[in-house]
C-alpha cells in the first residue's frame, strides 16, 4: 500500500513541476520572424472589446466599409501574411471550401492582408476566393486590431532564401511588417465575441473553432 501511495506522489510531483515549467516558459517570438528589440510586441484584442471600424480596398478596387458590412450581418474577420506563405495558402483554401457552411449563418467573411494590390489580385486569382480581400494600404487595420509587428532581418533573410520573396517588397513597402494570423469573430454591433491569437503563424482558427463559435455573434 505505502509503495502504490510513494508511486502516485512521485506521478503527482512529476505533473506538477511539468505544469510549472510550462508556466514559466515565455513564447520565443524571434522564432516566428517577431521583432523584439525596438518594436512593439502584439497582442491581439481581447473578447468584449469594440471592434475598430475600418475601411479599405477589397480585389476588386472597390472601398469597403465595415460599418455597411454590419448592417448585412456578423462577421468573421482573419489576417494572412502573403501569397508566399504556404501556411497562408492552405488556410486561404480551407476558408473558401468551408465558405458556404458560415455565410448560410449571415456571416461576412473578410481576409485583411499587407501585401500590395496587385499581389491580392494574384492571389484571389489563384486560389478562386469569392469572399472580400482587403488590402491594408496604409497598415491602419493591423494596427487597429493590435496584430502587426515588424519582421526580424534573420526571418526576412530566410523568407528571400528559402521561398524567394521579399516581403517589403511582396507589400510594397520599404520596411517588412506583418500581421499574427488572428482571427476575430465579431457581432452585428461591432463586439468582439471570439478570438484566435497565436504567434506562431502555423497554428490558426480551425474551421470546426470557427464553427463552434459562430453562434456567440447571433
Amino acid at each position: 500500500m505505502k509503495t502504490i501511495k510513494y508511486k502516485l506522489f512521485i506521478l503527482l510531483a512529476f505533473t506538477v513541476s511539468i505544469i510549472l515549467t510550462g508556466y514559466g516558459q515565455e513564447i520565443d517570438y524571434t522564432r516566428y520572424g517577431i521583432e523584439t528589440s525596438d518594436s512593439h510586441i502584439p497582442q491581439g484584442l481581447k473578447a468584449g472589446d469594440k471592434a475598430p471600424d475600418f475601411t479599405g480596398y477589397d480585389q476588386t478596387g472597390k472601398m469597403t466599409d465595415s460599418k455597411k458590412l454590419f448592417e448585412k450581418g456578423p462577421m468573421v474577420l482573419f489576417f494572412y501574411r502573403g501569397k508566399w506563405c504556404p501556411v497562408c495558402s492552405k488556410y486561404l483554401n480551407n476558408y473558401q471550401d468551408s465558405l458556404k457552411v458560415i455565410t448560410d449563418q449571415g456571416f461576412n467573411v473578410v481576409a485583411i492582408t499587407p501585401e500590395s494590390i496587385e499581389n491580392v489580385e494574384q492571389t484571389v486569382k489563384f486560389h478562386n476566393l469569392t469572399f472580400t480581400v482587403i488590402y491594408d494600404c496604409q497598415e491602419k487595420i493591423m494596427k487597429d486590431y493590435d496584430v502587426m509587428f515588424n519582421v526580424t532581418k534573420a526571418y526576412q533573410d530566410k523568407i528571400l532564401s528559402s521561398l524567394s520573396t521579399d516581403i517589403a517588397k511582396n507589400n510594397g513597402r520599404d520596411a517588412a511588417r506583418l500581421p499574427v494570423p488572428a482571427t476575430y469573430i465579431i457581432n452585428r454591433d461591432g463586439i468582439i465575441v471570439a478570438v484566435q491569437f497565436d504567434p506562431n503563424y502555423q497554428n490558426r482558427a480551425t474551421v470546426k473553432w470557427i464553427l463552434k463559435n459562430l453562434g456567440l455573434a447571433l
